[in-house]
């Protein structure tokens, strides 16, 4: 797993203008006579590390301490969260970098000068409107009096939510410096609400731990923190900060024991139920690229994709998602294969499919001949993964090259000519790109691709099946062609291509480091310890989605850090 699969030359740049003239500035591109591209932008410009060596036995090698930003989707929920009210301004302050298709990697979640003012306005703005609206809310005491006892409370009641863990004698101390400053309880609480709302230990997720032979333990509240971050996306609630308080207490971390008694109930709870279908969408979303269907450029003259499509579309993809992963405790292979899907009218027209009606979610058997089986067969894949007008081959097989199977592709070379060259008479998006890829600066990569993104093309880049296409015949054969030594797979359509990917192991262990890596938001020497010790406590449950979800809180790197460097 994780080959370097390229051949002397790779060709997965943008494809662009026919006529030999430069991508448009949206990185699309348009030929004069308003043909719209093949293919989209270029993909990301790296793919995810190879996996470190691990050196050891007992895959107990952890990775180094950190501390990283919330994102801008867990800042949005803590905040909602810490004040208990959904209608809580949430400003437009952090720019997420997107890496490998998500926004969780912790070298990029920074916060620079002009971020800090931002935040400062938000958070004073934010105080006022906390302590004048919702101050019994942000406290236990029921006492307004500006002395040591009263503000000493709401001191601590505040900061052990906002700062997800107790203030300690040393942190308290500045805080009840500038609320005793004050002339009012009310005014001291919107001092003290905004500095700690400014504070690092808010904005941040630290995990530090405390050495122990040459090891750091994490905290019981840092392990508290990274549960609830990683199932359900915001602070911990109260049971599980209850639970953290108590191990503290005792000067313990979290036992293993109580952490899977924890997650099984964020994940089963009506409560935090549909934040962890949120967060698992949030990876799901990262890892599949299915967040391309709502950027992707589409030439409303051959279809009009509205938004509300576009919305149902994700909407089919989620529900089968949350079914098979929570609902059924399936695994991925069962999402490749499903013989059934949640779709409304407007998507049945859509697909031309029948069994629904109405704007709500119906599920719906597939039968043979209507539509290809799983996931790989939605609108959102689909769509995502094609051009403005035509398919795309190229970006199909890419996706199930890098993101299925874990098999990165080497940039292409500079001065390769990226063009598509339209061809006489009537012809096919798999001749026009089979035409293109015949040099040999392209073939060398696109034979990894190509031939498995041909197996999509019964449907066009809206989705929609087609049995021709300019009035000739859709050929969907396609081949995965294996690295050396590997065997090769021919098969005819998704179905076929989706029942091979669901019995290849490389799948598996492909989930296993994206959501390793979503999970942890950073690689490290010997991570292999990690994904290792991940695929061991999935491969005991058959790999089932949620299984894997749940062995990401028994690594060692969950609970301990080493020293980086």
């Amino acid at each position: 797993m994780a080959l370097l699969l390229a051949g002397p030359l790779g060709c997965l740049g943008n494809l662009g203008n026919v006529d030999g003239s430069p991508p448009d500035e949206d990185g699309t591109s348009t030929p004069p006579d308003g043909t719209p591209p093949i293919d989209e932008p270029p993909p990301q410009p790296h793919d995810i590390p190879e996996v470190s060596e691990c050196e050891a036995a007992d895959l107990g090698t952890p990775g180094p301490r950190v501390v990283r930003r919330l994102t801008v989707d867990q800042f949005d929920a803590t905040v909602r969260d810490l004040f208990r009210d959904p209608s809580v301004t949430l400003p437009s302050i952090f720019n997420d970098p997107q890496v490998l298709g998500f926004t969780a990697d912790a070298d990029a979640l920074v916060i620079r000068d002009l971020t800090a003012q931002q935040v400062m306005d938000w958070a004073e703005a934010t105080a006022e409107w906390a302590v004048t609206n919702k101050l019994d809310s942000l406290t236990s005491a029921t006492c307004r009096a500006i002395d040591a006892a009263c503000r000493g409370q709401f001191i601590r009641d505040f900061g052990r939510r906002a700062f997800r863990e107790p203030l300690s004698d040393d942190r308290f101390a500045p805080y009840d410096a500038l609320f005793a400053a004050e002339k009012t309880f009310e005014d001291g609480a919107k001092v003290v609400v905004s500095a700690m709302l400014q504070s690092p230990y808010f904005l941040y997720r630290h995990e530090i731990g405390n050495e122990s032979g040459g090891v750091y333990e994490l905290t019981a509240h840092e392990v508290a923190s990274n549960l609830s971050y990683l199932l359900t996306g915001t602070m911990p609630d109260e049971a599980l900060l209850q639970a953290a308080d108590a191990a503290a207490a005792q000067g313990v971390t979290l036992t293993s024991d109580q952490i899977a008694q924890h997650a099984l109930r964020l994940l089963e709870d009506p409560a935090t139920r549909p934040l962890a279908e949120a967060e698992m969408m949030r990876f799901m979303r990262g890892w599949l690229q299915l967040n391309r269907l709502v950027t992707s450029v589409k030439d409303n003259t051959v279809f009009n994709l509205s938004d509300e499509l576009r919305r149902d579309m994700m909407a089919e993809t989620q529900a089968l998602i949350v079914d098979t992963a929570l609902n059924q405790n399936g695994t991925f292979s069962n999402l490749l294969q499903a013989d059934y899907t949640f779709i409304n009218s407007s998507l049945a027209t859509h697909y031309g499919l029948g069994g629904a009606g109405g704007t709500e979610l119906t599920r719906v058997t597939i039968s043979p001949g209507q539509r290809d089986r799983g996931i790989l067969s939605h609108g959102s894949f689909l769509t995502g993964h094609g051009g403005a007008k035509l398919s795309s081959p190229t970006q199909r097989g890419k996706m199930v090259r890098t993101r299925l199977l874990c098999q990165p592709l080497l940039p292409p070379p500079p001065g390769v000519d990226p063009n598509i060259k339209p061809l006489e008479g009537p012809a096919t998006t798999r001749m026009m790109v089979q035409q293109h890829t015949t040099d040999a600066s392209c073939s060398g990569c696109h034979q990894f691709t190509d031939p498995i993104g041909f197996g999509f093309e019964h449907y066009d880049t809206f989705g929609r099946w087609r049995n021709d296409e300019s009035g000739l015949p859709i050929d969907a054969t396609g081949t995965v062609f294996a690295p050396p030594a590997g065997e090769n797979f021919s098969f005819n359509g998704v179905t076929e291509l989706a029942d091979y990917l669901a019995a290849n192991e490389d799948v598996k262990e492909c989930m296993v480091r994206y959501w390793s890596y979503y999970a942890f938001g950073d690689t490290w020497d010997q991570d292999g310890c990690t994904y290792e010790k991940v695929q061991q406590e999935a491969a005991a449950d058959d790999f089932r989605i949620k299984s894997v979800w749940l062995a990401l809180t028994r690594a060692p790197h969950f609970t301990r850090r080493v020293q980086g460097p």
